[in-house]
């Protein structure tokens, strides 16, 4: 036994949207059916698309360049811990850092080290490198960065 709403709609047909609707779609003004919406999905997802790779491009153009970084400081790093080791100079911890960069990067980044030894017993090894700012193409930027370490020798 079907009560309300449930028991009226036994045994009708499904009037169609057309009935349904108190102004069919053709006699709708244009501005009406401009409000409605139908079929803005279709023009929405280019827009959202575009912005969506434009946004993941970003964020791998920002992790390539952290990258980057976090590798030539390690470089930087070892080089001037290279260099502190009783026996050797402040040069061959340059020399160190440049051969790890071009370890790591295979040739594809220029970079230069230089390292210097402080009257207080630092060594200082500083990293100049030129990379690209956009993906691995694109116009370059410059990157310094620093390794710092104490002289054995001088202790």
């Amino acid at each position: 036994m079907l009560r309300g709403r449930a028991q009226r709609s036994v045994g009708r047909a499904d009037p169609g949207p057309e009935a349904r609707s108190p102004h069919p779609a053709h006699t709708r003004s244009p501005g009406r059916r401009l409000r409605e919406g139908h079929g803005s999905a279709v023009a929405e997802f280019p827009m959202v698309a575009v912005l969506i790779v434009l946004i993941a491009l970003l964020i791998v153009q920002a992790a390539l360049l952290v990258h980057t970084r976090n590798t030539l400081v390690d470089a930087a790093v070892q080089g001037a811990h290279h260099a502190s080791l009783i026996g050797s100079s402040p040069q061959d911890g340059a020399e160190r850092a440049e051969r790890l960069i071009e370890e790591r990067f295979r040739g594809g980044l220029d970079a230069d080290a230089t390292a210097t030894q402080g009257p207080d017993g630092v060594i200082r090894v500083e990293v100049s490198a030129t990379l690209p700012l956009v993906g691995l193409l694109g116009p370059a930027g410059a990157m310094n960065v620093q390794g710092r370490a104490l002289d054995e020798a001088s202790w």
